[in-house]
């Protein structure tokens, strides 16, 4: 899957179920810039699993601080 595709698939998730407004570009940080607390990064690793049907592990979240981080994550869950 491209990683076009899998940020549209992203920013799905987040306009969906974090009710995130705006462009999610590769280089902004979870925490940092989509402001997520630990209940919204919860939200967001389930849905993208929902979304992409993979399975996050706890070393796949816990490298996990950008959204192009995120976005390399699924490419390689959905590639394995």
């Amino acid at each position: 899957m491209r990683q076009e595709l899998i940020l549209e698939g992203v920013a799905r998730v987040a306009e969906r179920h974090l009710d995130w407004e705006g462009e999610l570009r590769p280089e902004m940080h979870l925490v940092e810039d989509l402001e997520l607390d630990s209940l919204k990064l919860l939200t967001l690793a389930v849905e993208v699993e929902n979304h992409f049907q993979i399975c996050l592990d706890e070393e796949d979240e816990a490298a996990i601080e950008t959204v192009a981080d995120l976005v390399h994550t699924i490419e390689r869950k959905v590639a394995g």
